[in-house]
């Protein structure tokens, strides 16, 4: 196992980025005028808008792919070398642009800060017609030279929408889950450690107020069913905030590279099973039909093989805590006897 983690940490620091291995994120906008989205708010101003930058500093001098994310449909543009530099110059006249990845990068921060520091830097969405979206970023270099850029991008096709935000959406949702369900077998074995010292009479709780119930699922899934609505609120003004924090960032770029890595993974298998098939002795024709199988298993799509797995894993470790569930309470059973 841990030869296999070392491998994945190795192959994600190795790995080059590109744009479908960049995590989404939410940038605070001044100006839009698009219509409504299901997380506008109360105030039905949009605020907030979600994309998915990649700036590469080292390819063809200096390039970025950008996607804008809005009520179902996907605004993307990619550009690179001297037409970015073109148009750097176009939005910026009294400026000189030696250093397109020092540009990139600045760019980068506009967005990113635009949460924290809207003033400083501003962003203007503006739909031109359903197929063009133009975004303007406007930020301060070196604390008082404005910098202007424009993103001029084209709506794409439903599946460039699904592979990539949607996909991002769900990888994040079952990350959470299993989590979720870790975070449970934990409190339960520290439940089960406590009850096991009190047991003894070695431990004696000094501070009466810190005393905690054993953990139960079901009760858990009532209590927070019930506190919904006095959350349903925040959600709903922080929806995107709440999707693509830091942390949810960083659990879909884990899931993007992993997918990335059970990918090649797949592949070199693949390879090394279709090499085995040329060997011309006949006593390996069951080892011959075998990794035929496991290839085609292999080209189906990758997608559904997760999504079982994840499947899988969730049933696993549900009925993992039901059976826990069973045995505690058999064991209570059986000491309530022995006191009766």
């Amino acid at each position: 196992m841990s030869t296999s983690v070392e491998s994945f940490k190795t192959f994600a620091a190795n790995l080059p980025k590109t744009f479908s291995h960049q995590p989404c994120m939410v940038v605070h906008v001044s100006q839009s005028n698009l219509p409504p989205s299901p997380w506008s708010g109360n105030t039905n101003r949009n605020t907030q808008l979600c994309c998915q930058p990649h700036f590469d500093p080292k390819t063809n001098g200096g390039q970025y792919e950008i996607a804008f994310y809005d009520n179902g449909y996907a605004y993307y543009e990619e550009l690179a070398g001297t037409r970015l530099l073109r148009r750097l110059e176009r939005y910026n006249p009294q400026m000189e642009f030696p250093d397109l990845p020092k540009v990139l990068n600045a760019m980068k921060q506009i967005l990113e800060n635009s949460a924290t520091n809207p003033t400083g830097n501003q962003i203007n969405v503006k739909l031109l017609n359903d197929d063009e979206l133009v975004v303007e970023i406007k930020g301060l270099l070196q604390g008082s030279i404005l910098f202007t850029y424009v993103f001029e991008c084209r709506r794409r096709e439903g599946e460039f929408y699904e592979a990539n935000y949607v996909r991002q959406i769900v990888y994040c949702l079952a990350e959470r889950k299993s989590r979720e369900l870790e975070l449970i077998k934990i409190i339960q074995a520290k439940d089960k450690e406590l009850d096991d010292y009190r047991s003894q009479g070695t431990c004696q709780l000094q501070r009466p107020w810190l005393a905690t119930q054993p953990f139960d699922k079901d009760d858990f899934d009532k209590s927070t069913s019930q506190q919904a609505q006095q959350r349903h609120d925040d959600v709903l003004l922080h929806t995107l905030d709440l999707a693509f924090d830091r942390e949810g960032q960083q659990l879909i770029e884990d899931c993007l590279l992993r997918n990335e890595y059970r990918k090649r993974a797949h592949s070199s298998q693949g390879s090394n099973s279709a090499s085995s098939t040329k060997t011309p002795k006949t006593t390996n024709s069951l080892q011959k039909r075998t990794p035929s199988r496991q290839q085609s298993t292999s080209s189906q799509p990758l997608n559904d093989e997760e999504a079982a797995a994840e499947r899988r894993r969730h049933a696993e470790l549900e009925e993992r805590l039901r059976l826990d569930k069973e045995r505690d309470e058999q064991i209570a059973k059986k000491k309530k006897k022995k006191f009766v």
